[in-house]
C-alpha cells in the first residue's frame, strides 16, 4: 500500500509546514522563552489511544504543531541565555528538510555514497575550523556526549588493546585523570567502557576554575607506583559551568612524558580555538589525540550534530570495524568510504548534510564572526555586572558564560544562606515569567546565576535587557522577602 499523497497535495503540505516554522521565526522577537503551563496541560493533548485510522496530515499540522511550538522552550530566541544551546540556524531547516526528503542510511557507501563524502569532507573542515589538523580521523555523532565517549573508547583500546576480547576483568585497573570541572558525560563514559567511576580521578581546580596541573600529574605519579595503569588524560576546553578552557599545552606535555592519550573535550568551546582575541587560550589542542567538537552549539548547527575528531583513522577503525556476511562489499570496497567500520551505529541518519551546508553557505569567516560577537558581549555583560552595586561576578569570563549573583544593595543585610535562596528564587522566577531564560549552577558552595549565549540572533539589546530584567525581579523578590517564605 503506497502511503505517498499526490504531488500536488504534497506540495501544499510543505507549503503548510513552512508557514508554521516562517510564523515561528517571525514572532521570536515577541514571543515567550519559557511557557507557563503545568505538566498536565502539556501532555493532555496527547493522552489518546493508538488511532486505527489516523487524521488528515492537514489536520494534524493545524491542530497540533501550533500547541507543540507554543510549549517548547525557545532556544531559538534571542533572550535564551540558559544551556549551551545555539538557536540553530534557516540553511539547518533546509538541510534537515532535505535529509529527511532523501531519508538515507549512512552508514554504507551502496547505501548513501554522496552522503558518505559529504561526511568525509565535513569532518576534514571541521578540524580544518578549530585548528585541530588537516584531514583527521573522525565521525559526526549525536552530540559532545557520544563524541567524548567515542574518544575515550579508541584511547582504551590503544592501551589495552586485549580489552576487546579478554575484557578488563585480568588487566591492570586502567585509570584517567580530568578537572573537577569536567562535565558528566565523561563519568558516563568511563562507566559504560567498564572501566569504573572510581577508576576517574577528579583534580580540584584553580580560583579560574582551570585544573591544577601540578596535582594532576602527581596524581599520574601516584597512580602508577600503586601498579595502576595510567592511561588518558581528559582536557577541557570550555567547561559548561563557567567556560573555562584548561591549560592545554601543559596537560599535553605531561600525557606526552607519561605515555598517555591526551583527550580534549571541546563540545562547547573548540569553535573558538582559531577566534582572535581567545586564540592563544587553546594552545595545545593541536596536540590532542582526539577532540570532541559540537557543531550544534557555536556553529550554528540544528539538533543533532556532534564530531569525534581523532588523530587518524586507524584509530576509529580498529575500534569500531566488525565483519558480518550480509555486509560484505563489493571487490572494489577500497574505493567506498563504509561509515560503518569507523563508527558504532549501523543505522546512520545523513546529518553532515546539514553541518556541510552550514559550512559551505555561511564559510568560516562568518561563523568565527558570530563567535566573536557573542565573545565580545559577554565581556561587556561581564563589565557591567562589575560595575554594579547589586551584583557580584563569581568567576571569570573565560569565553560566553558569566555566573554571577544578585546582592541586593540597599534594605536588610544578608547571610549567604539568604544570597543563595534569594538567587535560586530569581532563576525560578525567571524562567515562570518567560522573557529571559538562564540557569544556576554552584560555585564554590555558592548559588551562581549562570548566562550563557551561542547564538547569532542575541545583540546588545537582549544582554542589556537580561540584566534590567534581572535586577528588576530581584528588586520585587528582595522587597517582599520574609526569610524565604
Amino acid at each position: 500500500m503506497n502511503l505517498d499523497f499526490e504531488p500536488e497535495r504534497f506540495r501544499r503540505l510543505l507549503a503548510q509546514a513552512s508557514e508554521q516554522v516562517l510564523s515561528l521565526h517571525a514572532s521570536l522577537p515577541r514571543s515567550r522563552v519559557t511557557h507557563a503551563s503545568s505538566p498536565r496541560t502539556v501532555a493532555e493533548p496527547f493522552l489518546g489511544i493508538l488511532p486505527e485510522t489516523g487524521m488528515e496530515p492537514e489536520a494534524v499540522i493545524q491542530d497540533f504543531i501550533p500547541f507543540i511550538f507554543e510549549h517548547s522552550t525557545l532556544n531559538l530566541s534571542p533572550r535564551f541565555f540558559a544551556y549551551i544551546m545555539s538557536g540553530g540556524s534557516q540553511v539547518g531547516v533546509l538541510a534537515d528538510l532535505l535529509c529527511a526528503g532523501l531519508n538515507v542510511n549512512s552508514a554504507k557507501w551502496h547505501l548513501a555514497s554522496a552522503a558518505a563524502e559529504v561526511e568525509r569532507t565535513a569532518v576534514r573542515w571541521l578540524g580544518e575550523f578549530i585548528g585541530y589538523r588537516s584531514g583527521p580521523g573522525g565521525a559526526l555523532v549525536s552530540g559532545g556526549s557520544e563524541a567524548n565517549l567515542y574518544g575515550l573508547r579508541v584511547a582504551r583500546d590503544v592501551h589495552a588493546p586485549d580489552v576487546r576480547e579478554q575484557g578488563l576483568a585480568g588487566s591492570r585497573p586502567l585509570t584517567l585523570y580530568a578537572s573537577e570541572e569536567t562535565h558528566s558525560c565523561i563519568t558516563k563514559s568511563v562507566e559504560m567502557l567498564g572501566l569504573g567511576s572510581s577508576h576517574l580521578r577528579k583534580v580540584p581546580v584553580h580560583a579560574d576554575f582551570r585544573v591544577d596541573v601540578d596535582r594532576l600529574e602527581q596524581a599520574v605519579r601516584r597512580d602508577a607506583n600503586a601498579g595502576l595503569k595510567p592511561f588518558c588524560i581528559v582536557g577541557n576546553a570550555g567547561t559548561v559551568n563557567t567556560g573555562a578552557v584548561d591549560d592545554l599545552e601543559a596537560l599535553a606535555d605531561v600525557a606526552e612524558r607519561h605515555g598517555l592519550w591526551f583527550h580534549v573535550d571541546g563540545a562547547y568551546g573548540a569553535a573558538a580555538a582559531r577566534v582572535e582575541g581567545v586564540r592563544g587560550r587553546f594552545k595545545g589542542l593541536e596536540r590532542a589525540d582526539s577532540v570532541a567538537l559540537d557543531p550544534h552549539k557555536w556553529l550554528q548547527v540544528p539538533f543533532e550534530a556532534g564530531c569525534a575528531l581523532i588523530r587518524d583513522w586507524d584509530g576509529l577503525r580498529r575500534a569500531f570495524t566488525y565483519s558480518a556476511a550480509y555486509l560484505q562489499a563489493r571487490s572494489d570496497s577500497e574505493e567506498r568510504w563504509d561509515w560503518m567500520g569507523h563508527t558504532f551505529q549501523l543505522s546512520r541518519a545523513f546529518r553532515a548534510l546539514k553541518v556541510w551546508m552550514q559550512l559551505q553557505v555561511y564559510g568560516s569567516g562568518k561563523l568565527r564572526a558570530v563567535i566573536a560577537d557573542n565573545l565580545q558581549l559577554m565581556q561587556q555583560l561581564g563589565a557591567e555586572v562589575d560595575a554594579a552595586c547589586d551584583f557580584e561576578r563569581l568567576a571569570p569570563v573565560s569565553l560566553s558564560i558569566l555566573c554571577f549573583r544578585y546582592v541586593p544593595s540597599v534594605g536588610r543585610r544578608w547571610d549567604e544562606a539568604s544570597l543563595d535562596m534569594l538567587n535560586a528564587r530569581l532563576l525560578e522566577e525567571c524562567e515562570r515569567r518567560g522573557q529571559f531564560f538562564l540557569t544556576g549552577t554552584r560555585l564554590r558552595g555558592r548559588t551562581a546565576l549562570r548566562a550563557c549565549l551561542v547564538n547569532h540572533r542575541t545583540t546588545a539589546a537582549e544582554t542589556h535587557g537580561l540584566l534590567a530584567h534581572l535586577r528588576s525581579v530581584g528588586e520585587e523578590l528582595a522587597a517582599s522577602w520574609e526569610g524565604g517564605a
